[in-house]
């Protein structure tokens, strides 16, 4: 917990230093898990949408029946065109159900708005990554490269109703992760809105059995 907190701390400074005169909006959004679990979330942001650079960060808590997951992450986006654009995705995270001390993940990629009219779009992801993993007992040490793929959709239904849906993949030589969810959203009060999600996820490995996990969970976000 200390060396995510020093992290959380240094990131912070350094972000805020580097951007102090950018027009920012942030929020908050809390959730569970509709299994018996429940495992409750909670998510602080901050966001700034200027063009050419936008930039969104975030501080994730996630409680397990194993302990605490603690998150922190930095999304840049630089708009090359009209439907053309760069990312990247850099967090640090400590997984204590998972026996993970620290965990830093890297990705750069490109993307593609397919489709926008409305409040319809259709865009399509891919790049490379990379991640590495120190566990508790300091006794492994994992590093990881991967190449990722995703694609996603997002339209309003009615009035208020919005629908999202998304599938991605991430491999490398040794493993395979696919990921596919929907969900639907809808306002409740002045900056809040509501979202159901459901979620399914498949990891695919070389050297033992493929695991296929299965999640629905909701969502409550209030922006200011």
């Amino acid at each position: 917990m200390q060396s995510i907190l020093k992290n959380t701390l240094v990131s912070l400074v350094l972000f805020s230093a580097g951007t102090a005169s950018a027009d920012w909006s942030g929020g908050i959004e809390a959730g569970a898990n509709l299994a018996s679990d429940n495992r409750p979330t909670l998510r602080f942001y901050a966001e700034n949408a200027s063009t050419p650079l936008s930039h969104y960060a975030y501080l994730d808590w996630i409680r397990e029946s194993g302990g605490s997951n603690y998150r922190i992450g930095y999304n840049p986006t630089f708009r090359i065109s009209h439907s053309f654009y760069s990312f990247g995705k850099f967090s640090i995270e400590q997984d204590d159900p998972n026996d993970i001390e620290q965990a830093v993940y890297a990705n750069l990629g490109v993307g593609n708005n397919l489709f926008q009219r409305g409040n319809t779009r259709v865009k399509i992801e891919a790049g490379l990554g990379a991640k590495q993993l120190r566990f508790t007992d300091d006794s492994q040490e994992e590093t990881d490269g991967f190449a990722f793929l995703s694609g996603s959709l997002s339209s309003s239904l009615l009035a208020l109703l919005r629908f999202d849906a998304s599938v991605s993949a991430e491999a490398n030589n040794e493993n395979a992760n696919l990921e596919g969810e929907a969900g639907l959203s809808i306002p409740i009060a002045p900056g809040t809105k509501l979202r159901f999600v459901h979620q399914v996820r498949r990891f695919t490995f070389d050297d033992r059995d493929n695991i296929t996990s299965k999640d629905s969970f909701f969502t409550v976000s209030y922006g200011f």
